[in-house]
């Protein structure tokens, strides 16, 4: 009987395992990826709104526009700083599209003048459209 219980759990416990497999983009389409998303990062920290918008399609950059762009620029900059860096942190699956995520880091001063840190997320939703890459949301959380 303990020999059966202990097959049984084996096969559970195996099975289980065999359906969770992790899917991955091949590397250098991961890469290519990150490089858009911390582009993006790059040029709102250099507050360069046309790199910025690069890899978004025309509908997008219609509704996200200079005028946008600077405001949220103000917004970030007051309530959490400069950005000094960013790691980024996972893929998240949205087949046919799919989210990657990063912590950014931002520095600003305390009113005694010392330096205070605070993170936030910043993401991107991308897919591939015509053979190219395109970001369909983005933002900071």
């Amino acid at each position: 009987m303990k020999k059966v219980f202990l097959w049984c759990c084996a096969v559970i416990f195996l099975s289980g395992c065999a359906t969770w497999q992790k899917q991955e983009l091949p590397p250098d389409e991961l890469s290519i990826e990150k490089r858009i998303g911390e582009g993006m990062i790059e040029a709102f920290s250099k507050q360069k709104y046309e790199e910025f918008i690069k890899h978004i399609p025309a509908g997008g950059r219609q509704l996200y526009s200079k005028d946008k762009f600077n405001e949220e620029q103000r917004q970030i900059a007051s309530r959490l700083g400069k950005i000094v860096s960013y790691r980024f942190l996972t893929k998240l699956e949205m087949e046919p599209a799919h989210q990657l995520v990063w912590a950014v880091r931002f520095k600003s001063y305390t009113l005694k003048g010392e330096e205070n840190y605070k993170e936030a997320i910043f993401s991107i939703v991308i897919g591939k459209v015509d053979e190219s890459r395109r970001v369909f949301l983005f933002g900071f959380k």
